[in-house]
């Protein structure tokens, strides 16, 4: 495996709407305001590198910041999400977040890169699709959880694997384990650490739905560029609303919503979108699809 303290290699030739990464171990694209990101070191089933996280936390920051993002799909290269930690690099005992005998540097980089990218994923205001077309294995699988919406290829596997490391977790899996699937199911997917099949990943609650090998990322694309041509500021709310009933009641998370539903009510997106509706019914009713006499009856 690849040594994660040499320099990242270039970048490959860049693609059509390539946005400069500063490494080749992240690949970034944009187009009709989807921000594609992909993890890149498919020698090392895309295992993180200090590299890899410092460019995905500055392409969020982008996303989180620029109107011309309005949706960030993340995926990995060559048939694997992403493995998590480079096991080349546990074995040697070393760490992509600082050296052995520093381990306060350690815990302040790592907590650091954390809220940069698994926190920053979670908490943005604008939609997040994980695009799982392979494995997606311990904090690898805390960046898929991560993301709003979630789809795997059918033959993608989910796994933990934290235990089988003697680890406990990290990049928020736990916590994001918990909130999905129940302190239960979390715990027996920690402690056992069983390949996740999509299908029943999908069961479980952990990913969205999935789609044959060779389908998801037209549907993926397809959702996306949904999501982008949707209004940017009833996404925002809806994920807003989402969010605030895990810790609101029924009467504040109505309250919120009926202060969100009067400021929408006022924008230009609300009342094009009435229009378009109007006029799609309108084209479809039954007086405009069959012959109409004229005013005179003739």
């Amino acid at each position: 495996m690849s040594n994660n303290l040499e320099p990242a290699p270039a970048a490959p030739p860049a693609r059509p709407g390539a946005v400069e990464t500063g490494t080749g171990h992240l690949l970034a694209t944009r187009a009709s305001g989807v921000l594609t990101l992909t993890l890149n070191r498919p020698d090392v089933r895309n295992a993180f590198s200090r590299e890899m996280l410092e460019a995905l936390a500055a392409m969020l920051d982008l996303a989180a910041t620029s109107d011309d993002v309005r949706v960030v799909v993340l995926e990995g290269a060559g048939g694997v999400f992403c493995a998590g930690g480079d096991l080349g690099m546990l074995a040697a005992g070393e760490s992509i977040f600082g050296p052995a005998g520093e381990p306060e540097a350690r815990l302040a980089a790592q907590k650091a890169l954390q809220r940069a990218t698994a926190a920053r994923l979670h908490g943005m205001d604008k939609p997040t699709i994980a695009l799982i077309d392979g494995p997606a294995v311990g904090a690898g699988l805390g960046l898929a959880l991560a993301c709003d919406l979630r789809y795997a290829a059918a033959s993608a596997t989910l796994r933990t694997g934290f235990g089988r490391l003697g680890l406990a977790g990290d990049f928020g899996c736990t916590w994001l384990l918990h909130r999905l699937i129940g302190p239960s199911r979390a715990l027996e997917l920690l402690f056992f650490s069983p390949p996740v099949p999509a299908d029943r990943a999908r069961d479980l609650g952990l990913v969205t739905d999935v789609l044959p090998d060779d389908r998801i990322r037209a549907h993926v694309g397809k959702l996306a560029g949904r999501l982008a041509a949707s209004s940017p500021d009833a996404l925002r709310a809806m994920k807003e609303h989402v969010a605030r009933a895990h810790d609101s009641d029924l009467a504040a998370c109505a309250d919120a919503e009926a202060e969100w539903h009067v400021r929408l009510l006022e924008t230009g997106a609300h009342r094009d979108a009435v229009r378009a509706l109007t006029r799609d019914r309108t084209a479809h009713s039954p007086s405009t699809t069959t012959e109409n006499p004229g005013a005179d009856g003739t």
